[in-house]
């Protein structure tokens, strides 16, 4: 049986994420993205893979013991939508937080766009608010 755009894609995507992720192995970036990807992503500015690069360094130098789970994964086209959530130990500076040593809890949604198996187009939106609460740096609520 052959796979259609849409479940190629989301194998993609999942790959991508439990790779980079979840094992924390840097090369999927460049497997996985076209060098000319555009990403839409907040306070990131530069190539796609600079972008991606500057992401995974500050949140990897930041938390350990990290875990990622993949909560849903919606195809359309060449678009899929990937619904995740990670905890991790805060233990390195996050931005300008100096380490805290507290358990975090972060979720997030992207919407990505491949082509020819490689990611061309990300928009990433993560709860940053509820992340800075639990580091004790801003109340909410």
């Amino acid at each position: 049986m052959t796979l259609s755009l849409e479940e190629k894609n989301k194998e993609i995507v999942r790959t991508y994420h439990e790779t980079l992720w979840g094992k924390g192995d840097k090369s999927a970036i460049e497997t996985y993205w076209s060098p000319e990807a555009e990403v839409h992503m907040t306070d990131f500015d530069g190539t796609a893979i600079d972008v991606v690069r500057e992401d995974v360094d500050r949140y990897f130098g930041a938390f350990t013991d990290q875990k990622t789970i993949i909560h849903h994964l919606v195809a359309e086209g060449d678009q899929v939508v990937l619904n995740w959530s990670t905890t991790g130990k805060h233990i390195g500076a996050y931005g300008d937080v100096a380490a805290t040593g507290k358990d975090i809890s972060m979720a997030g949604m992207d919407l990505l766009r491949l082509k020819d198996g490689k990611i061309v187009e990300c928009w990433s939106m993560w709860d940053g608010l509820s992340v800075y609460d639990q580091l004790g740096v801003l109340k909410i609520g």
